[in-house]
């Protein structure tokens, strides 16, 4: 069995008003990503909210690197959670957590 090649991206998440919490994140993410691209596509991202600084807005996502166009753009265009107003700005993409720190 092949082993799944996956990518990190770095994020900032711009918010209107209160702090989010990372558990809020991941599902606002995971159900755009859903609703754009079905539940195979979904399943197969992987997607995984690695960690979410609510103070900076600042968090690293993880997924399949088949995948990562489809999680960048079901990402960016998430406009509000909750109801809260949000923007996601893509910062890196890498094959390690190591890369997107330096």
């Amino acid at each position: 069995m092949k082993k799944t090649r996956r990518r990190y991206l770095s994020f900032l998440l711009h918010s209107d008003g209160s702090k989010l919490d990372d558990k809020q994140i991941g599902m606002a993410i995971w159900k755009n990503l859903l609703s754009l691209y079905g539940e195979v596509s979904a399943a197969d991202s992987k997607l995984y909210l690695v960690e979410f600084d609510e103070n900076s807005g600042a968090g690293i996502l993880q997924c399949t690197a088949s995948s990562l166009d489809k999680v960048i753009t079901s990402s960016v265009l998430i406009g509000s959670i909750g109801k809260d107003q949000v923007s996601f700005e893509p910062k890196k993409t890498s094959g390690t957590i190591k890369g997107l720190k330096r």
